[in-house]
This record gives structure tokens, sequence and C-alpha cells, in this order.
């Protein structure tokens, strides 16, 4: 793959590649642009609920128990710095020359495409095998990435990665990596108190949800995680928009402006009610009870009025529903981009700045 967007490479890959010359990068990166002093990695680490696991991960992925085993594993944190590396002597030096240790900044605009950037953005297992790398000395090598997440909230905690040389990366590797990342969830989940599975005092399920992912997500009562169809997703954003609820006829509008009609609206909601359950009650649409309901995008708000912009840039990693139209949702979704903006600007921080104004919500921001 000589240029972006060449023919043949997936589309995932010509999307990252597109973005990183959008950037002006150039694909002869000598290394990460950025590495942490030692001082900030142990700040990061002591910060991090994932460093208890290090050993486990090591030891779920091979790189522990097996000498001849020639890939690295490594924990990054969520905005994509190396934390943590476990491997043998000769493993950790070809990382080393190619700058990937601990303090080193593996985002996207830290060192272009790469399993960890993807993962981060996708909220997904991701693998990037040779060329598929956005930097040319990076093409010697295969990397496998999946993220953790926190097991209540779903916030992602940080990336799990195995690479190594070209051609270690087999059809067992994506797997081998996404159930290490499960391991992990689940010790995090026996540490900490279980979530409620319904609120307080009343029968209604607690329902999460990420919107400010693609596709957007829910899940119900603390079960798992299902995606949304689009329609589905705007309509829960919707309901969660406004506490006293939508008309039939205010939700149709919305929907379908002119056109849309109560009994269209009234299909829709039966459709996400059968798969949510009684959390919505009609007349008006609503949630049953709001204290039940939480999402990525209340947490991301949560953490620019606490004044946490880093936490805020972890949850805040995707457009809020980037497929929908819907003016309501276009709307909110530059008012979440103002905020943050805001929240960026009276930080004060140049590391701050620098990841905003690198992510595809900073850069529309700034030129739009």
């Amino acid at each position: 793959m000589d240029s972006c967007g060449s023919a043949g490479a997936p589309e995932r890959v010509r999307s990252a590649w597109e973005r990183c010359a959008a950037r002006g990068m150039s694909r002869d990166l000598d290394g990460p642009r950025e590495v942490l002093p030692d001082h900030e990695v142990e700040h990061q680490r002591a910060l991090s609920p994932l460093g208890a696991h290090v050993d486990v991960v090591a030891d779920l992925l091979g790189v522990a128990r097996d000498a001849a085993e020639a890939r690295v594993a490594v924990l990054a944190g969520p905005d994509g710095t190396v934390l943590w590396r476990r491997g043998g002597r000769s493993p950790l030096g070809r990382a080393d020359r190619l700058g990937f240790v601990e303090g080193a900044g593996w985002d996207e605009h830290g060192v272009g495409t790469n399993a960890i950037a993807q993962a981060l953005r996708t909220g997904a297992p991701e693998e990037l095998r040779g060329t598929e790398h956005f930097a040319r000395s990076h093409s010697a090598w295969d990397c496998t990435s999946a993220p953790v997440r926190h097991p209540g909230s779903g916030e992602v905690l940080g990336v799990i990665d195995l690479s190594g040389p070209r051609g270690t990366a087999t059809p067992d590797t994506r797997g081998l990596v996404r159930s290490a990342a499960r391991v992990v969830e689940t010790l995090l989940a026996a540490q900490a108190p279980s979530p409620p599975h319904a609120a307080r005092g009343t029968g209604t399920p607690s329902l999460e949800l990420r919107l400010l992912a693609e596709p957007a997500t829910a899940r119900v009562g603390g079960g798992d995680w299902f995606p949304l169809p689009t329609r589905s997703a705007e309509i829960l954003a919707l309901l969660s928009l406004r506490e006293r609820g939508w008309s039939a006829e205010e939700m149709a509008y919305e929907l379908y402006g002119e056109r849309g009609t109560p009994g269209t609206v009234r299909t829709e909601i039966h459709r996400v009610r059968r798969r949510i359950g009684a959390v919505i009650t009609t007349g008006p649409y609503r949630f049953a009870d709001p204290t039940a309901v939480t999402s990525d995008v209340s947490r991301l708000r949560s953490a620019l009025e606490q004044g946490d912009v880093a936490r805020a840039l972890n949850i805040y990693r995707q457009p809020l529903l980037r497929s929908s139209d819907l003016l309501t949702i276009e709307e909110w979704r530059s008012e979440l981009d103002r905020e943050t903006a805001a929240a960026v600007r009276r930080s004060g921080d140049p590391r701050i700045e620098a990841r905003w104004s690198h992510t595809e919500m900073g850069q529309t921001y700034r030129h739009g």
C-alpha cells in the first residue's frame, strides 16, 4: 500500500490513512511525537486500575511463560500512552528501536495508524498487519489490540496490545487478545460493588447508553451490550434530552419533519420497548425513571463540570450519533463540541489542547 486510500486496503485503514494525511503527517516517522518523562508515566500508572493485572495479561498472552515468544504485550492508557510492557529481551529491544516504550504516545496523531489507536477509536478489537500501518517503520510489525472497559460505566480504561514481527499475528491472535481484555474486565468487576440492576425504590431496570460511539449501544439491567439501530438510538437520545418527555406529535416532527405521524412513532417506540422493556412510558413518551438511565454523554458533561478535561477527552472519542442527521441531534452535537472546546481552552494545558485538536470533533469545531 503505497499511498493513502490505495486499492485493496480495508476501508477502516483507508479512512485512518486519510485522517493522517489530512493532518500533514509523514509516513517517514522515526518515532512517537511524544514520550512522557518517567515521573509522568508513574503518575498515570497510579491512576490506572489496570496496573494490578499487568502480569495476568502477560501470562494470558504467553509472553511471561515462553522465553521464545517473539511478541511484546503492552497495556496502554485511555489516551494511547504506553504504560506497561512485558516480553523477552529480544522483542523488547526491537520495540525500543521503534520507540514503542513506556511513556510513548501511541495514539493516531502520535504515530499514525496503528492497532492501539484504532481500538481506542472504534471501541472494538483491531488488528493491523505490516503495511497497513501508516508509518513505514511499523510495516515490519503485526499488532493486535482490544479495549478494556469499566465493568459498570463501559468507559474505556485502556488497551491491551500484542505486537511482534510481521507474520506473528495468526487467526487466533485477535481472539486471544480479546479474551485477555474480558478477563481483566471480569477481575475489575469482582473488585467493585455490583452495579444496581434497578433504580432504588422502583422496579425500573437500569438503562446504560453509549451514544458517543458508532454504532450506538445499550444494555439493560447490567446485562450484555447490544447495538442500536440509528432510529432507536435517536429516540433514546431525544428522551434523554427532555425529562418531561415528548408527545407523539412532537416526536413525529423531530424524527420525520412535516411528514411524520403519531402512528409511525408508535411503531418505532414499540420496537425500542420490545428490546429494552419498561424503561419507556407512554403519554408522553419519556423514561419511566430518569435516575435509572445513564449515558456516556452524561458522564462527559459531568467530567466537564468537574473540570476534569483529560477524563472528558477519554470519554469523547467520537461524535454524538455520527450517522444521525436530525436537527436536534446536530444541535446537541455542536453544543458538546462548544462545551468541550471551552473547557480545553480554560485548562491552559498544551497537551490537552493538542489532544483535542487532533480529534475529529476538535478539527470539525475549529474549521466549522
